[in-house]
């Protein structure tokens, strides 16, 4: 109801997914807060560095999304315990780029092709969904929970399903840039390349899933603190041809609401994001300028529902919990005006937040409904 602009009878929340997790630190010492540390620490993404929340937290939260994704048979190997993949320390996923685990992040040391040119794209080692990612078990989850019909089942195809970023975590931030402005040949080669790995990805997922899940999931930050990443522009000439055909081409295999994840000032490209066919944003990140909860539902509230919106620059690592049920109180009341809202942490909830405010917000929004 909330997705179709309706009013259901009390805000729905999210927790667990891709863009909607804690970090395997934050995860830990939640457990120990709430006395489940007997249960396992299971790596959603070693890139990430973030967990599958058990389903024992989702029921105590009253969590109404249960999140679809194919396993990993690399990087993002979810069967192996947290200790076991942090031992590595650096390591290179399927895509050649070599990373090194810092913290909460697994940050970026090696762009293969940051020395590329646009012949190199023909002999690179490209990776293969198929390979990848196991997609044997997907549709018996589905149906079950479909079946089920208590939750909102939300896909994510394994890949983010990014194809700027991926551009740039391939090539190199600044080389990317200049790509996009005085190589537009390569920039638009490479970006071929990777929209039809993302094609085969959401074909090898959606033939399993398509017909059972209510939310598909994009994801590509185009933004900073500030502002977008290049300008209207640059994103209408350059990127936003591929993410329309990536959406048409999922529209075609399921009916779910396409959500498209992108961090910072989006505000000025989001026209352009609903042309393209999104219908979902996140994670709605209210400190960054022109952001404002209030000012995006008044704008775009009839075209775009919002997924996220609760601070996690400020109020959940440094707000007390009263700050926190505050934050939440008014996200609702700016957003959730006749439907269109889902609640969430403003991404994944890092290692300074502390366990008593995560609480705070599950417990908020189960006081709070709709006004």
């Amino acid at each position: 109801m909330a997705l179709n602009h309706e009013t259901p009878d009390r805000t729905p929340v999210d927790l667990g997914g891709r863009q909607t997790t804690l970090s395997i630190v934050a995860y830990r010492a939640l457990l120990k807060h709430l006395g489940y540390e007997d249960l396992p620490v299971n790596v959603m993404s070693n890139v990430w560095q973030t967990v599958f929340v058990d389903e024992r937290i989702l029921e105590r939260f009253a969590v109404d999304c249960r999140h679809i994704r194919p396993a990993s048979k690399g990087t993002e190997n979810s069967e192996k315990s947290d200790e076991t993949l942090a031992e590595a320390n650096v390591f290179t996923d399927q895509w050649g780029i070599k990373r090194q685990i810092d913290g909460d992040y697994a940050n970026i040391i090696h762009h293969p092709l940051s020395q590329a040119t646009l012949e190199d794209l023909d002999s690179f080692n490209w990776p293969d969904p198929s390979d990848d990612y196991d997609y044997t078990q997907l549709k018996k989850q589905a149906l079950a929970l479909h079946s089920d019909n208590q939750f909102a089942l939300v896909g994510c195809m394994g890949s983010p399903g990014n194809i700027f970023e991926q551009s740039w975590y391939l090539r190199d931030f600044q080389n990317f840039l200049m790509d996009l402005a005085a190589d537009k040949d390569f920039a638009h080669a490479l970006m071929r390349r990777i929209l039809d790995i993302r094609k085969k990805n959401a074909d090898l997922f959606l033939k399993e899933v398509g017909e059972y899940i209510d939310v598909f999931q994009l994801a590509d930050d185009l933004a900073m603190q500030n502002a977008s990443l290049m300008s209207p522009q640059m994103y209408k000439e350059m990127i936003k041809p591929y993410l329309t055909e990536l959406i048409d081409h999922v529209k075609q295999l399921t009916g779910a609401k396409i959500y498209y994840h992108s961090c910072g000032s989006v505000v000025g490209l989001l026209d352009d994001l609903v042309d393209a066919g999104v219908e979902i944003l996140n994670p709605v990140q209210v400190t960054a300028t022109g952001m404002e909860s209030d000012q995006l539902k008044k704008r775009f509230g009839d075209r775009l529902s919002f997924w996220g919106a609760i601070d996690t620059f400020k109020v959940l690592p440094s707000g007390t919990p009263a700050d926190v049920e505050k934050e939440v109180r008014t996200r609702i009341n700016d957003l959730s005006v006749n439907g269109g809202y889902v609640m969430g942490p403003v991404h994944n909830i890092q290692s300074d937040v502390p366990a008593e405010n995560i609480i705070a917000m599950y417990e908020a929004a189960q006081k709070q409904g709709y006004n």
